[in-house]
């Protein structure tokens, strides 16, 4: 990372993290609702062919709802694991057993991992958390690089949309970026869709 941008990042980071943690829980629930309806009412979502969903956060916009609804579609859902410094995504199903990672996260305890095969079945959307976004698709993470690291990889092998879920209050201004880190090409809020003007490794939106 760019020693002059790593500064601005953790100020960020810190600054976004303290406006999540003042949020009541019922009023996140509540938003979390909204931003769910809106981003499963996206035919790209809904009609996916692969769908990568990660487990939320108490913090995040909560997911639950939508990986029980890709799970009832019958849709392929992987879900992030990390080992190590690389970010896995494995098949999960109704019977997927579940282990907690350091950072709290639910991940998958096994299960087939998700590769470059996947891609050619069809449309594959990954939805991504983050602690910020811009207007430009900029996103910035919990500060491992994981997700950063994933995306680079899988869009050289071919095009994945990536959509961000997010709170209105995490979008901001700018999010400091540099080379190596992966922009998303929408995110959705509870009021809003922002079409990011990148479209690295996107299929046309519908």
């Amino acid at each position: 990372m760019s020693a002059r941008l790593a500064p601005a990042k953790v100020r960020l980071r810190a600054l976004v993290r303290e406006w999540l943690a003042a949020v009541p829980a019922e009023e996140r629930e509540a938003k979390s609702e909204r931003v769910l309806a809106t981003l499963g009412a996206i035919s790209d979502v809904r009609c996916a062919a692969t769908l990568l969903l990660h487990r939320s956060l108490p913090t995040e916009v909560a997911t639950e709802g939508l990986l029980a609804s890709a799970l009832a579609r019958d849709q392929r859902v992987f879900a992030p694991r990390v080992d190590g410094s690389r970010l896995t995504f494995v098949r999960v199903t109704h019977d997927t057993s579940w282990r907690r990672s350091t950072l709290g996260v639910l991940e998958p305890e096994a299960g087939d991992t998700f590769g470059g095969g996947d891609l050619r079945r069809g449309r594959a959307v990954v939805v991504v958390p983050g602690v910020a976004f811009d207007q430009r698709g900029g996103r910035l993470g919990r500060g491992g690089g994981h997700y950063d690291r994933f995306l680079r990889e899988v869009r050289r092998e071919g095009a994945i949309e990536v959509i961000a879920v997010a709170f209105n209050v995490q979008i901001v201004a700018d999010v400091p970026r540099t080379d190596q880190d992966e922009p998303v090409d929408r995110i959705v809020t509870e009021s809003r869709i922002i079409a990011a003007s990148n479209t690295r490794g996107a299929f046309p939106r519908k």
